[in-house]
């Protein structure tokens, strides 16, 4: 074997050296030293050096995801979430790890507390048509014009509100409901009362006969931060798995807010007032109950995974924009008559859209059981959609003005621009299915952007449209405009395809 020794240089370098050339245990000798490669100069002082993360001997039990439970007693998991027969009580029931505060990973993001949520929407979002039926007997056509661009705003920033809170979404649910009121309710409150101040219409309708003016866009700020905080409180519910509950308060807030709305115009006779009147109150109520009773709902309930405490920024603004902006824009700038007819019929066709969104929603809690069937699931859920719908539209178009008179004579001339909504609902109906697809694909961002793109667009048409001849015949652009949007939305489903992509694979449990 050959001996190498090292020789120091001038910078302190070790340099490697061939030394004698010695016959090995075989008798053979090394080749020539001079064909050995070059020498390798050795610098300590360069190394580069990396500090290493110590790992202590006891760690937490880390969550996994799609599939296995946490592990925590407090941990929540959805029906039929486990299709690989993992059982979530496997877990080492002698383990002494500390899991508390380690966030509850659900599968399949939740699906079934979305249709909850979709489902308390539709409950409001119909109880609040039958409300409007009421109140069309009521007060007159202006009246109701009056008061409806300031029930819309409430619904809007209210609904907004939540978004305050998501920063905090890795809170636990027991506190973001105690934050929901000192964080929630004054932004909602000081927007409230900014749209009250810069728009006199809305400050007039909510004001009391007899006093200050300065009442009104106070009570629409109380009104806005009422509807942000129980807004907030259904997203603390959703998180900590009890959606029930936030049905609950839907289905409870409806008859109060008709029988207070019976009381004050139908027998004090407060008119516009008293229908903005029939709002705040129940609102108030509830919200006084949530303060009390939501903390102790959700006190033990673990920290929710991320994006379940609060629903998508872009999904919220875009709902928010296309049900509750476009009728406050057309009421304000075609005059409260022309408004209120335009109010009940698109009031109508938020209703069956809801329906048919809320049908959808059932494709992802069914994807999350069965993900091998998710190409049939697809198909079977689009399936469903149309033959339901469908003839839904088609009966809608048909009595659209039988339907409207039922409101009284003046809300019969908004007939064809019912007709024409029903219709771009139709094309509709193509996009709510797709977007129903990427949810339970889990393409969640391509949902948002598009409900906020098609909203966006139907807001422009109503702001562009000129205000000519007042009447419910003008408003018959913006129904042109919704279809021309829904018709390009689900031309952009249908060519992209990804959107069209149902066989991705979806990750099992």
């Amino acid at each position: 074997m050959s001996r190498r020794q090292s020789t120091p240089t001038a910078r302190g370098d070790l340099v490697l050296q061939a030394a004698v050339v010695r016959p090995d245990h075989f008798g053979r000798t090394h080749p020539d030293p001079r064909e050995d490669p070059p020498t390798v100069v050795l610098d300590p002082s360069r190394a580069p050096t990396e500090e290493l993360l110590q790992v202590g001997p006891e760690t937490h039990r880390i969550p996994t995801v799609n599939g296995a439970a946490s592990g925590h007693p407090g941990s929540v998991d959805p029906v039929g979430a486990d299709p690989e027969g993992i059982n979530p009580d496997s877990v080492d029931p002698d383990s002494e790890a500390d899991t508390d505060g380690i966030p509850v990973v659900r599968p399949g993001g939740g699906a079934p507390d979305g249709r909850a949520m979709a489902l308390s929407a539709l409950i409001g979002s119909a109880g609040a048509l039958i409300g409007w039926l009421v109140a069309a007997h009521l007060v007159p056509i202006d009246g109701v014009g009056d008061a409806q661009p300031v029930v819309s705003l409430l619904l809007l920033v209210g609904g907004l509100a939540p978004l305050a809170i998501r920063s905090m979404r890795r809170q636990r649910p027991g506190r973001l409901a105690w934050l929901a009121l000192p964080v929630v309710a004054p932004v909602s409150a000081v927007v409230g009362l900014g749209c009250g101040l810069l728009v006199p219409r809305l400050g007039s309708a909510a004001a009391a006969p007899g006093l200050a003016p300065i009442t009104g866009p106070l009570l629409v700020a109380l009104g806005c931060a009422g509807w942000g905080v129980l807004s907030a409180h259904d997203g603390v519910l959703v998180a900590a798995g009890k959606p029930r509950w936030v049905l609950w308060r839907s289905a409870l807030l409806v008859p109060a807010q008709i029988g207070a709305l019976v009381a004050l115009c139908g027998v004090a006779g407060l008119g516009a007032y008293g229908v903005v009147l029939s709002w705040l109150g129940p609102i108030g109520a509830c919200v006084v109950l949530g303060i009390a009773l939501v903390p102790v709902l959700v006190a033990r309930t673990p920290v929710p995974a991320g994006e379940v405490a609060t629903p998508a920024a872009l999904s919220l603004v875009g709902a928010a924009l296309l049900y509750h902006l476009v009728p406050v824009v057309v009421t304000v700038r075609f005059g409260p008559e022309t408004g209120a007819a335009f109010f009940v019929a698109w009031q109508v066709f938020v209703v069956v859209d809801l329906a048919a969104a809320y049908t959808v929603h059932a494709l992802s809690a069914a994807v999350v059981r069965e993900p091998r069937r998710t190409a049939e699931l697809v198909a079977r859920a689009r399936r469903r959609l149309l033959i339901v719908f469908l003839p839904v539209i088609a009966l809608g178009v048909a009595l659209a003005g039988p339907l409207l008179t039922a409101f009284g004579a003046a809300y019969a001339e908004a007939g064809d621009l019912l007709r024409l909504m029903l219709l771009g609902l139709a094309f509709r109906l193509v996009v709510t299915h797709e977007l129903g697809v990427r949810q339970a694909l889990g393409h969640g961002v391509g949902f948002d952007r598009l409900q906020l793109f098609g909203a966006v667009l139907v807001l422009v048409v109503a702001i562009a449209l000129p205000v000519g001849a007042v009447g419910v015949t003008e408003l018959r652009l913006v129904a042109i405009g919704y279809i021309i949007v829904q018709v390009a939305c689900a031309a952009a489903v249908l060519v992209i395809p990804a959107a069209r992509r149902t066989d991705v694979e979806v990750r099992a449990p």
